[in-house]
């Protein structure tokens, strides 16, 4: 018997019910899988993120701990330029770190705590009396005397990354409890209690995404917003947002939530200073106010979680409306929320935005000195190394000496454009000879530029700043030269082989005839320069500038011994070196030593120092730039200057009025200046009156030692004819007193001399005489 088949149309009922489980069941576990290999990718991904915190920071700057002490030169004006650049704020009675008032001729100042290689300081109350330019007293808050006193290091500038990320570093524990709590009244109230995602707030975001038909709001927790700024793009999709609500419960999962609202804090964007991206609270705090997070108040905090909703729209410097509405909504949630007192609220919402302008920080101060930095960390840092492993650089820059040179070269290019066509420009270098240490540099009458640097890029010929190394090289041949030999102020001509005749000539277009080597320096003589540089030769002064740290190809046309190499304000400091320190060649460093993120040591430049000059030529040439000062182009220093400080040094001018020189240097401080014009045209300057004053004015307000002009063993006082050949007797007429090497005292005394010269023997017996008669 048969069995009857089931109907065609039930058979395939059957087969459409049992087919879509089986490839249901087949494709949920597909999805599983590929879910479980991304949530491990997404766990790995975060984990190792968040554990390296590779960030890329930059290389930060900052200048040496201002000394204050008792008789230090000090005048108000500097010391308000200074605080101003440390963001100091004017405040009753100082009350915190960062702060200080003025009371007449009295400062108070609460100092701000720091850490270097010498210990650090800790925060204090100061108190300065000034008077007359300079620092009378120094004492702590409890009315005690203190010897020195130090400010901390200022940042003058940073070597940004490549990819134009900047941030400042942050520790929880260093911020204010007032930021944290705004931050979460704000952006993320259940910040403690839920495990990333917010389900109230994803469930807002989606109500009103369907309402509006897009991606409006995004119902971020904190968490979240970390995942996006750390792992994922800025763009609002929905793949995006499907990444970000794992990625934000893995990172829940294994870390603290005081370890992410740390992480958050340094990592936000708030916003962009042209290709710099500002990162983070730290950096924020001193791009908008300049100043540390920690010293900010209610109103400033509020700003900057208010940006976090978008760092352009409100931005304050462009909207400062906008800004204003959006931070005092922050005021309000706080005072809803009981962070802020009804007074502290209402004084808040009176304060201005407060925002420093764009470019007016510490960061930007010293361009043209940043610029040595950077070209010395070269020579030893790659560049990744400077731009992303955040290294902390201690520089030689102090800061006063800065100002100062600052100053004097803006009021006496001021003083000299009388039509206010600013066609002149200058540069000035500052070091601390006997360290090599570089104090300061100007390289724009408009400091702040950060264009051409005239300081380490302008080649100008050097005029008459090369004439002391001619007497150098004469000084080191003994047995032909002393500062009493006779040089022939006349005309000369020089046959050239190409043909033409090198004849110089005196700017007063006159010659004075014969003169000792001393005076034709003091009055900075080209015709007898010239005929000195070519008796001793021009090979002889070739290496004598090689030996100084004259770098390049240096040709041998007589026009040399006059300057006609061309040379940096820099290359100048270099060479004047030697001179300062009485022979002894110390490489000029703009850098102490290099501490890396954590303040670990990782390089010194330690100061060094090799003889190239001997000890007795070196001395002499000294003697005769002193003279230069006390008697000859220089003299007009003294008509600001103290007399009893002791100071060397030379003017120099080129062919034409066109570059204006000066090199000088006391106990303690080198100085070069250059004044000229950038397309080397005439610019009616010489070195006395350009160069000088701005040289003088930077020294008058520096603290000054005087030189020590203690003779070697091998130099001896000598009275000579006016021959320059011939000792003399302080008696005799005409006699004049020399320093001179041993080797080049004469031995022929004059008629006079001899005549006065009496045995030791008869000179006892001949001062007893008198005393019985």
């Amino acid at each position: 018997m048969s069995r009857k088949r089931p109907p065609k149309k039930q058979v395939r009922r059957r087969a459409r019910r049992r087919f879509p489980w089986s490839l249901l069941w087949k494709l949920l576990a597909v999805l599983l899988l590929v879910a479980a290999v991304v949530l491990v990718w997404m766990d790995a991904q975060v984990r190792q993120r968040f554990d390296a915190h590779q960030w890329q920071l930059p290389a930060r700057v900052y200048a040496q701990p201002v000394e204050l002490y008792s008789g230090r030169v000090l005048e108000w004006q500097h010391l308000e330029q200074m605080l101003a650049l440390l963001r100091y704020r004017n405040a009753a009675s100082a009350p915190m770190p960062g702060s200080y008032q003025r009371q007449g001729g009295t400062v108070l100042l609460h100092t701000r705590a720091f850490r270097d290689s010498d210990g650090g300081e800790p925060a204090r109350q100061l108190r300065l009396t000034l008077a007359n330019g300079r620092i009378q007293k120094v004492a702590a808050a409890d009315g005690s005397t203190l010897p020195v006193a130090r400010l901390e290091p200022l940042q003058v500038g940073s070597i940004h990354p490549g990819h134009s990320q900047d941030r400042i570093l942050v520790r929880l524990g260093d911020t204010p409890q007032l930021l944290h709590d705004m931050l979460l009244a704000v952006e993320d109230r259940g910040f403690y209690e839920h495990h990333g995602v917010s389900p109230r707030g994803l469930a807002r975001a989606v109500w009103s995404n369907l309402r509006s038909g897009g991606v409006s709001q995004g119902g971020s927790t904190l968490t979240q917003q970390l995942v996006k700024n750390f792992y994922l793009s800025q763009r609002r999709t929905i793949g995006r947002k499907l990444m970000e609500l794992p990625m934000a419960v893995l990172l829940e999962l294994h870390y603290e939530k005081e370890q992410i609202l740390e992480t958050y804090l340094n990592e936000v964007y708030l916003g962009q200073d042209g290709a710099r991206a500002i990162h983070g609270m730290g950096l924020a705090a001193q791009f908008y106010f300049g100043r540390a997070l920690e010293e900010l108040e209610p109103h400033q905090l509020a700003l900057l979680v208010g940006m976090l909703k978008g760092p352009s729209y409100y931005d304050p410097r462009r909207n400062p409306e906008r800004a204003e509405r959006r931070r005092n909504v922050v005021l309000t949630v706080a005072h809803e929320q009981g962070l802020l007192s009804e007074r502290d609220y209402g004084i808040a919402l009176e304060r201005p935005l407060d925002v420093v302008p764009k470019g007016a920080g510490a960061l930007y101060a010293f361009p043209a000195f940043i610029d040595l930095v950077r070209r010395q960390l070269a020579r030893d840092y790659p560049a990744e190394a400077l731009s992303s492993e955040g290294l902390q650089i201690h520089s030689t820059l102090d800061v006063l000496a800065q100002l100062a040179a600052e100053d004097a070269l803006a009021r006496t290019l001021r003083q000299r454009d009388a039509d206010g066509s600013q066609q002149l420009n200058g540069a000035v270098v500052i070091t601390a000879p006997d360290q090599g240490d570089v104090l300061a540099i100007v390289g724009d009458r408009t400091p702040r530029s950060a264009g051409f640097n005239r300081a380490l890029d302008a080649l100008r010929p050097i005029g008459s700043l090369a004439k002391p190394m001619v007497v150098l090289t004469a000084l080191e041949q003994p047995k032909r030269f002393s500062l009493a030999t006779i040089i022939n102020d006349e005309p000369l001509e020089v046959s050239m082989p190409n043909g033409q005749v090198w004849a110089p000539k005196n700017v007063d277009n006159r010659s004075m005839g014969p003169m000792p080597m001393a005076e034709a320096l003091a009055r900075s003589r080209n015709q007898a320069m010239a005929r000195l540089g070519m008796d001793v030769g021009l090979q002889p002064i070739i290496a004598t500038l090689q030996r100084l740290g004259v770098q390049g190809n240096i040709r041998p046309y007589p026009s040399l011994i006059l300057g006609s190499h061309n040379m940096t304000p820099f290359e100048v400091a270099v060479m004047y070196q030697p001179l300062a320190t009485g022979g002894f060649r110390t490489p000029l460093r703009a850098i102490t030593d290099v501490l890396d993120l954590h303040g670990t040591p990782l390089a010194r430049y330690p100061v060094s120092a090799d003889p190239v000059v001997q000890e007795a030529p070196a001395y002499l040439t000294q003697w005769a730039m002193v003279k230069v000062m006390s008697e000859g182009t220089g003299r007009a220093a003294y008509n600001t200057l103290p007399h009893d400080l002791m100071v060397a040094g030379k003017t120099g001018t080129s062919d034409g009025l066109r570059d204006a020189w000066f090199a000088g240097f006391s106990g303690n401080h080198l100085a070069v200046v250059w004044i000229g014009r950038d397309d080397n045209q005439p610019a009616g300057v010489a070195g006395s009156s350009a160069a000088l004053p701005v040289w003088t004015q930077v020294m008058a307000k520096l603290p000054q030692r005087s030189l020590r002009m203690d003779p070697p063993v091998d130099v001896e006082w000598v009275w000579m004819e006016p021959d320059g050949k011939t000792r003399s007797d302080a008696g005799c007429d005409g006699a004049v007193l020399y320093p001179m090497w041993t080797p080049s005292i004469p031995g022929v005394l004059s008629a006079c001399a001899a005549a006065r010269q009496t045995p030791a023997g008869e000179e006892r017996r001949g001062w007893l005489r008198r005393l019985f008669d």
